[in-house]
């Protein structure tokens, strides 16, 4: 039986100096997580509250996770003569299961960031809520990324993505090519700048609403309205016609979706 591994991670930042009554560091430290098959394809799966998330592919078989938690320039506590010497902020899990790693967080009400190197060949499942980014850059996977409240950037990637930003802005470089696999890319208040190789072939289906639609393919354009007609119980008819700009790329191939209520999309040949 294959055994689940899983690591507690408990942080502990000691006073860099008990001479000064006030500090300003950066607490920070890094775990090794081994998987249970080296060199074969694994997931990452995270998911924060507060904070960002920055994944970067290495040369290791491994992954390597950092937190690093916000400056603090306020004075030490102090209680019955005796100064506080630990942080217990930046406790996290981390459960490895066949090249599988989940990490969690156990920070609820304060801001941290994960730096986390993993193998090129991962797929990813990031998430984000407040205070804090998505970033990716080498690694060649299958990936589900979402922010609520941050940007997101994807540099030098490969594989195929489907990722959501409410309210910042999308930016992605294939240049490691990408998987002949749907993909959608949608933000709420955000740009969409989307960068694929220059043999792409796919069907694209794009939409903005207080914005423009850019692009340097040449596509052939099969516009297509989708139009609903209904009748009230007041007796009202009412017609809503569902524009979408939708066409081909080099003959197509599986879709990508493009959809913002107000920003501009882009979609770039590198």
């Amino acid at each position: 039986m294959m055994r689940k591994n899983i690591y507690i991670v408990t942080i502990l930042i000691f006073l860099l100096s008990i001479t000064s009554i006030s500090a300003q560091t950066e607490n920070k430290e890094a775990v090794t997580i081994p998987l249970t098959n080296p060199g074969k394809d694994g997931q990452l799966k995270i998911g924060l509250l507060y904070g960002s998330i920055s994944v970067i592919a290495h040369k290791g078989n491994d992954v390597v996770i950092e937190t690093v938690g916000p400056k603090s320039s306020k004075p030490v506590k102090i209680k019955n003569g005796m100064r506080k010497i630990g942080d217990t902020s930046l406790e996290f899990t981390v459960e490895e299961f066949n090249n599988e790693v989940v990490v969690k967080s156990k920070t609820i009400n304060k801001k941290v960031d994960f730096k986390i190197k993993v193998p090129e060949n991962f797929s990813l499942d990031l998430r984000a809520t407040n205070n804090g980014n998505i970033s990716v850059e080498g690694v060649d996977g299958e990936m589900e990324i979402s922010n609520l409240n941050g940007a997101i950037t994807l540099t030098n990637i490969g594989g195929s993505v489907i990722a959501d930003a409410l309210n910042k802005n999308i930016v992605v470089s294939f240049t490691k090519g990408y998987s002949k696999a749907p993909m959608a890319f949608t933000s709420l208040n955000g740009d969409l700048d989307v960068t694929f190789p220059s043999n792409l072939a796919a069907n694209i289906k794009a939409k903005t609403d207080n914005g423009e639609i850019y692009t340097d393919y040449e596509v052939k354009m099969t516009r297509n309205v989708k139009k609903e007609e209904n009748r009230t119980s007041s007796g009202v008819y009412k017609v809503n016609v569902d524009k979408w700009v939708t066409g081909t790329i080099n003959g197509g191939g599986a879709e990508l979706l493009f959809k913002t209520m107000n920003g501009d999309i882009m979609i770039k040949s590198e």
